[in-house]
């Protein structure tokens, strides 16, 4: 459940089969279907090497 106040984004994922096996592969990999979490780690690494790329040399 959303935190008051909180943006509540949300994104479409039409697979059902593929969202149950990526709820799966969450529980296997990380031991929880948290997948918001996995979502957001994942949003997180994919921007901090997008800035990592943006310093300059």
């Amino acid at each position: 459940m959303p935190t008051p106040g909180s943006p509540q984004r949300k994104f479409r994922l039409a697979d059902d089969v593929l969202w149950a096996e990526y709820d799966q592969a969450c529980r296997d990999i990380n031991g929880s279907t948290d997948r918001s979490d996995d979502i957001r780690k994942h949003v997180e690494a994919v921007v901090a090497e997008w800035k990592k790329r943006r310093q300059p040399r």
